[in-house]
């Protein structure tokens, strides 16, 4: 840019606050403009008898009628915030302005800079969300700015907003990072509603001897974490459930790292060398099975046909592409919006079966296609699983994955209602209000009932078909209709020591031991506590798909006796001695507040579903796993629980919160608008504003990127919060206007302010309510720069 554009920049900055000083309405936006969605707050000086009309366009306008759009209006003096919607051919550094009935001009901002967004938050192998990593933030499924258009807001009563009834209906990990979401964004009036005793949903950890430091447990649901995985010898963080362990993180700080509630990560063993391998009745001389290890040095194939194998290689090039692979581990929204619009081959992901694609469009036979295990669904599980099973590394829970949702019970018990069991839902249209009913007792006529302004349903869809609703649009009552869910059954079964870790090939965790047995699926070994002496559990069976439906039709007795005797026959005579007795059984279709393990989605179901868990039906939100991009992990409840909780936010027109939220828990975003100015600094030196405030000299320094892990000199450290966003100055009415002028003018250059103190500084001072802002001493403060474009 030329001097003399700086100049003139520099000369509307400063002019505009200076007429801002003098006029009764204060307009301000807190928050970095990244998305087509901002708050715009409103404080009144002085009481404006009037209807104020809100614009944006130029800094130096007198007419309301030259603006670039209008914004909205109000009819009282009350503070206030506005949605501001960008149209899409806004321009950046214009000014917000109020003008009253005849027109004059009552208020004006600051120039307003919309920029790209810069989030680095997820450890060294992180995404950052924006375009820049390809994440689709301005949609195609979470189009916010069609959310907010929809419901014409324009001025929002915060406190009205923030204190609307929310019910959320389901306690396990959805419900409960929705509720999270939407506490911390300060909403006062949210309850849980949870139809059974206890929280976590499918998260259930099985203690068959005393407690979780006893460690005699195993996980009758979710049991693990995939952390990286290696392709082409480069380490990928797998990033969508780097969630799990931020929230972990997040709840161990809320409860002060108290370790009746910690949650604590310890590796998960997922495969071992020395797991047995039990087929045909076959065994050593020792008594035992081979190993997988000493099957793989005999070199033992099944033979294959010619057919067959051509077959396999073209699937392969496509469920083994490590360039694919390795963009789901990075970003599995980018590689799900990329399966869907560009996959197999540009035909499109979610329109082809695996079926269908081996036998129609690869010419396989049915008997190859059959031989490799082609379903009717897309090849996107198949994807994912590939990343997560394929792991290099792993992590569980130490004590039990039931530590995760026990570390809410501070949070969330004064809030939560159990043992509601909601059956029926009316919506009424007058006051616009979600009823909710139900009964003490299944044998009642009379039902119980409460109305709130907004529901969220955090509940599997196999248990959501159950409910009486109010009609719903053809696609969203197929998905809750027709979205089919996977059986699965387990059974634990403790026995007095870990005599597997005691043969010749020892066997330290995971799941390798596997068997011709029918309906025994996976044997998994505790990864917990090894070489510990006392008793310990085994996960002798589980299996899913058809014989997780078929196990349900045997009494438990004699299911569970028939896994006695299958680890009796593949471990040996210890296996019965050794066994205590205490076993656990779940079928998860026997559950009745479940209905089902995961979802599992057939062909199309993604691409014509998942749209639809964006809308807001009748004052209605659903969530859950079977409304995320991957299912049967826990990463997935929580995504779809944030997703949840910022489509509230912003149909209450909190656009500041879902922000933060978003920041915060670096889910996909709204959408980001391409700046029309990049500027790097190459030299800043001193700040051209002097101070008469204070004699102490700072030194400010702008830099167009910083580590938000380093600390500058003299900093206080305030937890919870990036030094990034402390360093951003952002104080509102705790700054002079002058300064602010100033400040926003480093703000047109893509410069971040940090302070460096000489003597006497006093550090950043965190304001109440408002820590993302900071308030420093600044003085005596020259600016110089060279500032080319890129």
């Amino acid at each position: 840019m030329s001097k003399s554009g700086l100049a003139l920049l520099a000369a509307q900055a400063l002019s505009a606050v200076a007429v801002a000083s003098t006029l009764p309405v204060r307009l301000e936006t807190r928050s970095q403009l990244t998305s087509r969605l901002a708050n715009i707050h409103v404080s009144f000086e002085i009481p404006v008898e009037d209807t104020v009309t809100y614009t944006y366009g130029s800094c130096v306008s007198v007419r309301h009628h030259d603006a670039h759009h209008v914004i909205g209006h109000s009819a009282d003096s009350e503070d206030l915030r506005l949605v501001w919607i960008h149209p899409e051919d806004i321009k950046s550094h214009g000014c917000i302005s109020a003008w009253d009935s005849i027109g004059s001009l009552i208020g004006r901002s600051e120039p307003q800079r919309l920029q790209r967004r810069n989030l680095n938050k997820r450890g060294p192998f992180s995404v950052q969300m924006n375009n820049d990593t390809g994440i689709d933030t301005w949609g195609p499924w979470f189009d916010g700015v069609e959310l907010l258009q929809s419901k014409n807001l324009s001025a929002v009563d915060v406190e009205a907003a923030k204190s609307k009834e929310i019910a959320i209906v389901g306690a396990g990990m959805s419900g409960l990072m929705t509720y999270l979401v939407l506490h911390q964004a300060g909403m006062t009036n949210v309850s849980i509603i949870e139809a059974s005793q206890r929280l976590g949903g499918r998260v259930h950890t099985a203690y068959l001897s005393g407690g979780p430091f006893d460690y005699s447990y195993q996980e009758m649901g979710p049991m693990r974490f995939p952390e990286t995985a290696v392709y082409s010898n480069q380490t990928y963080n797998i990033t969508d459930h780097q969630l799990v362990f931020q929230l972990a993180g997040e709840m161990n700080s809320l409860n002060n790292h108290d370790r009746n509630f910690s949650v604590d990560f310890i590796p998960w063993l997922q495969s071992s060398p020395n797991g047995l391998t039990y087929q045909n009745g076959y065994k050593l001389d020792t008594g035992l099975p081979p190993t997988v290890s000493q099957v793989a040095q005999a070199n033992i194939s099944t033979p294959t046909t010619p057919s067959y194998d051509a077959l396999s290689k073209k699937v392969d090039l496509i469920t083994q592409n490590e360039t694919l692979l390795a963009e789901i581990a990075q970003n599995t929204f980018k590689a799900h919006k990329d399966f869907l619009v560009n996959g197999m081959g540009g035909l499109g992901g979610d329109t082809w079966s695996e079926f269908a694609y081996m036998v129609n469009y690869l010419n396989g036979s049915l008997e190859d296609a059959d031989e490799l295990g082609a379903d009717d669904s897309s090849f996107w599980g198949e994807l994912y699983d590939a990343v997560y099973f394929g792991a290099a590394t792993w992590k569980t829970i130490d004590g039990g994955l039931n530590r995760l949702p026990l570390s809410f019970h501070p949070l969330v018990d004064d809030v939560t209602t159990m043992g509601r069991k909601i059956e029926r839902v009316q919506y009424d249209e007058d006051c616009g209000k979600v009823n909710l009913q139900w009964r003490h007792n299944y044998t009642d006529r009379v039902f119980q009932n409460a109305s709130y302004d907004y529901t969220v349903f955090a509940l599997p869809f196999s248990i959501v078909k159950k409910l009486r609703l109010p009609s719903l649009p053809a696609p969203i009552t197929n998905a809750i209709a027709n979205l089919p869910f996977e059986a699965a059954c387990k059974v634990a079964l403790e026995y007095e020591t870990r005599f597997w870790e005691h043969y010749e090939n020892p066997i330290f965790g995971g799941c390798s031991t596997t068997t011709d047995t029918p309906g025994i699926g996976s044997v998994c070994y505790p990864s917990y506590c090894l070489n510990c002496t006392g008793p310990a559990t085994l996960l002798a069976t589980y299996a899913s798909g058809d014989w997780g439906a078929r196990w349900v039709s045997v009494p438990e007795a004699e299911h569970v006796q028939y896994v006695v005797d299958a680890m009796a026959e593949i471990h040996g005579q210890v296996a019965y001695d050794q066994y205590t007795g205490n076993y656990n059984r779940r079928c998860w279709m026997l559950d009745e507040f479940e209905g089902g393990s995961w979802a599992s989605p057939t062909i199309g179901q993604h691409q014509l579903y998942i749209p639809e868990y964006f809308k807001t039906y009748n004052n209605m939100i659903f969530v859950g796993e079977q409304t995320s991009y991957t299912h049967a992990w826990i990463a997935s409840a929580l995504e779809s629980g944030i997703r949840g909780g910022v489509q509230l936010l912003l149909e209450l027109g909190l656009v500041d919160e879902a922000k933060d939220t978003v920041e915060k828990w670096m889910a996909r975003w709204i959408e980001v608008l391409e700046s029309k100015l990049k500027y790097s600094v190459y030299a800043l030196e001193t700040f051209f504003y002097h101070s008469q405030a204070d004699k102490h000299p700072i030194v400010v320094i702008g830099v167009s990127y910083f580590d938000s892990y380093s600390y500058p000199a003299n900093e206080r450290s305030v937890p919870e919060t990036t030094v990034a966003r402390k360093m951003l100055c952002a104080a509102g009415r705790k700054t002079p206007r002058v300064e602010n002028a100033a400040y926003s003018l480093f703000g047109i250059f893509d410069i971040y302010m940090l302070l460096l103190y000489g003597e006497g500084g006093k550090g950043l001072l965190p304001l109440p309510g408002r820590e993302h802002e900071a308030v420093g001493r600044r003085v005596d403060l020259n600016f110089r720069g060279k500032i080319t474009q890129k």
